[in-house]
């Protein structure tokens, strides 16, 4: 039983570490409403931004933005650049660039 509680830190950790890659690998979804692109994780919404915050969108990447990707695949990634903000640009992985786009494109969002 001692040996056990030596390594409870490391299996505790091990868990946690499993359950974040799991959040972000599986759980995280990025979906289009009537006011907002949002970022969700099991369902709940952990990242929004407003539609007519985004000044154009396109299929590109760039070095200083804020990350919500769920994927190494940079054929996945959309940039939302916003209009307001210290860091404007938004990047994100969905899993369909190009419906993701239309689907912002019948918004009323710009697409580069």
């Amino acid at each position: 039983m001692e040996v056990f509680l030596h390594l409870l830190p490391l299996i505790v950790v091990l868990a946690l570490g499993g359950l974040l890659s799991h959040a972000i690998y599986l759980g995280m979804k990025f979906t289009v409403d009537a006011g907002h692109v949002r970022v969700r994780v099991y369902g709940w919404t952990v990242r929004k931004v407003a539609l007519s915050d985004i000044e154009w969108a396109a299929q590109d990447w760039c070095f200083w933005n804020e990350h919500w990707t769920n994927s190494i695949s940079p054929k996945r990634l959309v940039l939302l650049r916003r209009r307001t903000g210290m860091v404007r640009n938004f990047l994100i992985s969905p899993p369909s660039p190009q419906e993701f786009l239309k689907e912002l494109a019948a918004k009323g969002v710009t697409l580069r």
